[in-house]
């Protein structure tokens, strides 16, 4: 037998193998993908169908969203369990943070979590798109630099950053929707990328986007909401399936792919489907707008979520009022269904104005939310950004209530919440800023900006109390309670 011969076709066969691209569904243990997202990507996922193109190309796709929603296992089931998300911030510095969090074994952090994955996703969310300035697009530039020289220390895994949607014309303006582009085209240049062989950038903004640098107007439920719509979603899902699947084969196909380790996500604090304990009523991160303002007469009160002036994240809510004497100005919004709010403490949120000792009446509207009864109340605001608790006790029932309207507040009805400005003698004139309104339970520690949260100290027994004296555990701020938002013109104040 002539052995030259023989040996001919099994080289080329071994050959052959060596260059064929590399297969998920050949291998002993699938490539198990882990993607970190919020709505817009829970959107892409459902709509899109991206879990049953991934399963269909023998990849296990496992995805997380907010805190609230938790993991879900690559059949698509909730486990129950998340990953304790910082403040469920999933922003340019709340995933810098996430990379600077210690590996543990077994995990106990959102980062530990995320490296029990093969092919770790991750992406923010359209309020990203609303860049205010050339300085915050640097400080974004700055975050993902520290991301990348995380993952540069786990040449292991692979790491797919998903740019940002773009914003709608309402939420945002010319000059943001730049430099959203230039943050997306920037997340996957060379000046980026270059010498990071397991990151990879996928241009969701890109495809979304039209040449005004907004979310393209067939791609748009409205131009007030910037979560792309089902059709977006369909013909976006195949190219990201792709993509991914491109990246795996390029970098795990030169040589073999690590062992995959087993999951263990972190138990939540309460169960998911439980009714609203705590959680953030707004941080106005979303830019889905919903609070609307009126003043009688001459007097004027205009507010809507902004950048520049914040507490934490992108946007605070900005009031400016011009009241005359003996007036006032309302700026409120109400919920689509009655939340329960009955297992937190009180409500807490950040405030500043521009001048001191600014008088300020908070309302909350409980019970029927055809005759809601208002619940007050009142406080002096300073100059600098402060935090403010006020639990359900010292609410009083507004002097304007109808006769025949509730007593006492009910916690499992609340209909909505706003702001009043009032002026006695003399005209008031000025601005208001609001950010980070959250429910508080006086069992852990409060809602806060991303830095880390200051230790727990004792709270005053009555008034108005900064945030950093009550106890809310971040794993608890699992419920984002303001889903869709109305502001009914039964809320305002029949006057003073």
């Amino acid at each position: 037998m002539n052995r030259s011969r023989l040996c001919s076709p099994i080289c080329a066969l071994l050959l052959l193998l060596l260059v064929l691209p590399w297969n998920a569904q050949a291998q002993d243990q699938p490539v198990r993908i882990i993607f970190l997202h919020h709505s817009c990507g829970h959107n892409l996922i459902e709509e899109g169908g991206v879990r049953e193109m991934f399963t269909a190309r023998g990849y296990e796709f496992y995805d997380h969203g907010y805190n609230e929603d938790g993991l879900r296992l690559a059949d698509g089931s909730y486990t129950g369990t998340h990953f304790d998300v910082p403040d469920d911030n999933t922003d340019p510095d709340g995933f810098a943070r996430i990379f600077s969090q210690p590996l543990h074994d077994p995990p106990d952090n959102t980062f530990s979590h995320l490296m029990t994955y093969d092919v770790i996703i991750f992406k923010s969310c359209f309020p990203t798109s609303n860049i205010g300035s050339d300085e915050q697009l640097a400080e974004y530039q700055s975050y993902y630099y520290t991301i990348r020289e995380r993952i540069d220390q786990y040449p292991d895994k692979i790491f797919i950053i998903v740019t940002q949607p773009p914003q709608v014309p309402g939420a945002s303006d010319r000059a943001e929707a730049q430099r959203a582009r230039a943050f997306a085209n920037w997340l996957q240049s060379d000046e980026y990328l270059a010498g990071h062989p397991n990151l990879f950038t996928f241009d969701f903004f890109g495809l979304l986007a039209g040449d005004d640098n907004f979310l393209r107007s067939e791609y748009r439920y409205d131009n007030q909401d910037a979560h792309p719509n089902e059709r977006a979603n369909r013909e976006i899902a195949p190219l990201f399936v792709d993509f991914v699947d491109q990246a795996i084969q390029s970098y795990y196909g030169s040589g073999p792919r690590p062992q995959p380790q087993p999951v263990e996500p972190l138990p939540i604090a309460e169960p998911i489907g439980a009714p609203a304990a705590t959680g953030t009523i707004d941080d106005f991160e979303s830019a889905a707008g919903g609070w609307e303002a009126d003043a009688p007469g001459s007097s004027h009160i205009a507010c809507a979520a902004e950048g520049g002036n914040v507490h934490g994240g992108s946007a605070a809510l900005h009031i400016h009022h011009e009241i005359e004497s003996w007036s006032y100005g309302w700026c409120g919004m109400g919920f689509d269904e009655p939340q329960d709010w009955s297992q937190s403490d009180g409500l807490a949120l950040w405030l500043r104005t521009t001048g001191e000792n600014q008088p300020i009446v908070l309302t909350v509207y409980s019970g029927n939310p055809d005759a809601a009864t208002p619940f007050e109340v009142r406080w002096e605001a300073e100059e600098e950004w402060t935090s403010f608790v006020f639990p359900w006790s010292e609410w009083e029932r507004a002097s304007w209530a109808e006769e025949n309207s509730l007593q006492t507040i009910d916690l499992t009805h609340i209909t909505g919440l706003g702001f009043t400005i009032e002026a006695a003698e003399g005209q008031s004139v000025g601005d208001l800023w609001v950010d980070d309104i959250a429910l508080f339970s006086e069992a852990g520690q409060p809602p806060s900006a991303p830095t880390e949260p200051e230790e727990p100290v004792e709270e005053p027994s009555a008034g108005p109390c900064p945030l950093s004296t009550v106890a809310l555990p971040l794993g608890a701020l699992v419920v984002l309670l303001a889903r869709k938002r109305r502001a009914p013109p039964t809320l305002l104040p029949p006057g003073l």
